[in-house]
């Protein structure tokens, strides 16, 4: 432990161990708030992504290992302000700060992990609708950035004294700590907001040139844009590490520090579940996922009997005509690829309308959110489709050949 100089130590005023001034207690509630929208949250994208989409991946493992170390941040947030935190540190007794640098380092090392494995799943994420080398290739890129920057981290947190138990007791012969710990703390804020940033504004270049819609754009952009409240979080958080790091009362001021260091887990941790709760909202609310043109069905799972009667309407094993088959394939798979003339082989994870411009609007975040349901694509130009609505039976019409069209693409 650091302890203040002499001449600091002789400008405190008397301690005052019965009634001492407090922050307030606001912080317990606030956390508590917080790790409760969280789980939530957290636990409908985990329902979506396991039994709605069946799709589940190394994203959703790494956002459940992001809550876990997140609950462990708060946790230590909220057994910091009973140990001393928001009082002042003339007015606490050795033990009382002995505890109060117990819990600081813990949040600090779960912070560093918690923020970490938040953008690793959200880096995964990006990966679904990755469509260039260049941009695959900032996502490596940034993946291994931010996995050097926690391994470092780690280190330091750990290891700001030797032993580590130094950080936290008076010190004795043979400690050694680091003698800029206060810089060592801005530096892994400030570090930290421009990983945030970064994760931020990776893929606004790709979205914006997707050849969609302006309207369809702009929201698909302003999904991603909910992302900027990790970063406005990590901004507050740094101006509190400064005033707990110029000043040797820390036990004062790491009360609000405190505050925003949970608000910045758990925010991020939400805001990179976001966008997987969209096919949820489509089953509550199924105008909500329905476009002009075209109507963003329900996905069916390729398996099993549905599978089977699929591929038989596709091989034609039967006496009816293409049109019938064509009619047959709507029913079992409803408002798929439909057109004349190129082939669609990609799963739905790597779905993203890079070519062409159309009226229709394509819900990109439900269309790459599972690769075992089948891509929804709109129609194509100059191919009209006729659907009805009880039946969900279709009829494909080409102009250009005067007959009904190919059942390949269904």
């Amino acid at each position: 432990m650091l302890l203040p100089p002499p001449s600091v130590m002789l400008s405190w005023p008397r301690p005052n161990y019965v009634d001492p001034d407090r922050q307030g207690n606001f912080m317990i509630p606030i956390t508590i708030v917080l790790m409760v929208i969280c789980a939530i949250v957290v636990a409908l994208r985990l329902y979506v992504r396991a039994i709605i989409l069946k799709a589940f991946k190394a994203d959703d493992w790494l956002i459940i290992a992001a809550t876990v170390t997140a609950m462990g941040v708060s946790m230590t947030c909220i057994l910091s302000q009973p140990a001393g935190v928001g009082t002042h540190i003339w007015d606490l007794k050795q033990e009382q700060v002995n505890m109060v640098r117990i819990w600081s380092f813990a949040t600090q090392l779960t912070f560093t992990w918690s923020v970490s494995l938040t953008k690793f799943s959200i880096l995964l994420f990006y990966l679904r609708f990755c469509t260039t080398r260049a941009f695959k290739y900032w996502i490596y890129s940034t993946l291994t950035f931010l996995a050097a920057w926690l391994i470092i981290w780690t280190f330091l947190v750990t290891f700001q004294c030797v032993p580590v138990s130094a950080y936290w007791r008076l010190p004795k012969e043979g400690d050694r700590c680091i003698p800029f710990q206060n810089e060592l703390h801005l530096l892994h804020g400030s570090t930290n907001l421009v990983t945030d940033v970064l994760v931020l504004l990776l893929p606004v270049p790709t979205l914006w040139t997707l050849h969609m819609p302006t309207r369809q754009k702009l929201m698909l952009v302003g999904v991603f844009a909910l992302g900027i409240v990790a970063p406005l979080s990590a901004i507050l958080r740094l101006i509190y590490i400064e005033k707990a790091t110029v000043s040797w009362d820390a036990s004062w001021w790491c009360f609000e520090l405190w505050i925003y260091t949970s608000l910045e887990t758990h925010v991020g941790i939400i805001c990179a579940s976001i966008p997987s709760l969209k096919p949820l909202a489509v089953k509550i609310f199924p105008r909500f996922g329905s476009y002009r043109g075209y109507s963003n069905s329900s996905p069916m799972e390729l398996n099993g009997s549905s599978f089977t009667e699929m591929r038989r309407a596709q091989t034609g094993n039967s006496n009816i005509s293409k049109a019938e088959r064509a009619a047959k394939m709507m029913s079992i798979y409803p408002l798929t690829t439909i057109g004349g003339g190129s082939e669609r082989g990609e799963s739905q994870e790597s779905i993203v309308p890079t070519t062409g411009s159309s009226d229709q609007e394509v819900d990109v975040i439900t269309s790459f959110s599972s690769s075992n349901t089948p891509p929804v694509v709109p129609p194509k130009g100059e191919t009209t489709v006729e659907v009805t609505e009880i039946s969900r039976n279709s009829t494909m019409w080409s102009p250009n050949s005067g007959r009904y069209g190919s059942d390949r693409n269904v």
